[in-house]
């Protein structure tokens, strides 16, 4: 089983290596840093130099994140405040940079607050920092949670691939036939929003909502997917987003590694909601402002942050009103929320927020131009209510009330649903989209 390891890691560091070589540099002194600081914690029994070196390392990981992601959007914004022209530097963003950064951070924090021991393998741990299936765009794991399997590593077994292509396979048909076939429709409409009438501006925006989460959670099941196979089992990081009630409810469903993360290791230790009403708000806006700016180096990333952290405070505060509920009440508040996240998500697709001001003026002014009623929209929508559907009902017949993913697994040892799987696979490869296929947030 140790060799199965030591070529996953072998592999992985192989995948990074083919995408750019400086990507395999960059994580590799995330993880030096991270490992070293916890050989040290441990090796160390004085808390004062504790905190001194959890703290020397965590400002070295997030100063490696700081000067990739945010070194060139630091000297456009000085740039444009007092009318200079200093050149930007010639950086390239490292793939999955603030994933691995965040699987760094967590376990630097959870060695010197003792919820897990510092690991002396930095073979299993380097495994856990570069395993390929979440480098890219995670979803980020706990190191307790990776540590637990690969201690006990069961190897590749069939029965896990047969799950885990099933899992792969319905990402891969969300990314590429419905995601990027949206995206198409998207690109043009957010290239020239002034030049489609009023309602097919709307219309593409509740295809880009769409798009972004067909193809993040399309990417998800594709991680899941490809670590099962290899004998690793992640939790999911989507449960139907799109049916939340409220912000808070939202950020429960929603690429829910990350929100658990700042959960803990941010807004908890901010204070959370223990330190009054005031404090809470505070806290909350905090915690979405930070969460903007991890998404994107771009003032339009922040000010969504701030959209979502604004949304946030106003459901907690209606929340507290203590508002008798009912059946319409629910499906309103659903509804509401839907369209503030489609309308939020906007200023997260435009460029700049000058990008975003034309947009919304677009959409928010009735004007004739190109009418288009793009038929992907609806083929996504048909796909997405069905595939929910499916998952409610199978939640309700095992009796959870965490959906577990939208796929109900085949038995592939049997020939119809052998028959079926690879029907399914054939219209994936026919219907697929062959173009740009970039993720989306392969790019954070």
């Amino acid at each position: 089983m140790r060799i199965q390891l030591g070529v996953l890691l072998l592999y992985s560091l192989f995948f990074l290596y083919s995408a750019d070589w400086k990507y395999c540099l960059c994580v590799t002194v995330d993880t030096f840093i991270a490992h070293g600081c916890g050989v040290l914690i441990h090796c160390t029994e004085e808390e004062k130099t504790q905190r001194k070196i959890a703290a020397g390392g965590g400002i070295g990981l997030i100063a490696v994140l700081a000067y990739f992601k945010y070194t060139n959007f630091f000297i456009e914004s000085y740039n444009k405040l007092f009318g200079l022209n200093t050149r930007t530097l010639n950086i390239m963003l490292p793939l999955g940079i603030s994933f691995f950064t965040f699987s760094a951070l967590s376990y630097v924090v959870d060695v010197y607050k003792g919820k897990c021991e510092a690991e002396r393998n930095l073979v299993d741990f380097g495994l856990y920092m570069v395993f390929f299936p979440k480098i890219t765009a995670g979803p980020i794991v706990r190191w307790e949670e990776f540590k637990s399997q690969i201690k006990k590593y069961p190897g590749i077994r069939l029965n896990a691939i047969h799950d885990g292509v099933q899992i792969f396979a319905f990402g891969l048909f969300k990314k590429m036939v419905l995601a990027d076939h949206l995206g198409v429709f998207v690109d043009d409409v957010f290239l020239a929003p002034s030049v489609y009438n009023t309602g097919t501006v709307i219309f593409s925006a509740v295809s880009y909502s769409l798009q972004i989460y067909l193809d993040f959670s399309g990417y998800s099941d594709m991680a899941i997917g490809l670590a099962k196979i290899t004998g690793f089992e992640f939790s999911p990081n989507f449960n139907l987003p799109y049916m939340a009630r409220g912000f808070s409810d939202f950020w429960s469903r929603w690429h829910i590694s990350l929100s658990t993360w700042f959960k803990d290791y941010l807004y908890i230790p901010l204070g959370g909601s223990r330190k009054g009403e005031k404090r809470t708000y505070i806290n909350l806006f905090i915690v979405m402002l930070v969460s903007g700016l991890w998404h994107g180096a771009g003032w339009n990333f922040i000010w969504w942050g701030a959209l979502h952290g604004i949304a946030n405070c106003i459901t907690r505060w209606l929340r507290k009103r203590n508002i008798q509920e009912n059946m319409v009440l629910r499906g309103l508040e659903a509804a509401g929320t839907f369209l503030l996240v489609t309308l939020f998500w906007t200023v997260f697709r435009a460029e700049s927020m000058e990008k975003a001001v034309l947009y919304w003026k677009a959409m928010f002014t009735f004007h004739s131009g190109i009418s288009q009623p793009y038929t992907w929209t609806f083929v996504a929508i048909i796909c997405v209510a069905a595939a929910t559907l499916t998952a409610i009902r199978k939640a309700k017949k095992n009796k959870i009330l965490y959906v577990n993913g939208f796929y109900p697994i085949l038995d592939l040892s049997k020939i119809w649903s052998l028959v079926i799987f690879f029907t399914f696979l054939g219209v994936t490869i026919l219907l697929g989209y062959y173009g740009n296929t970039a993720f989306i947030y392969g790019g954070f």
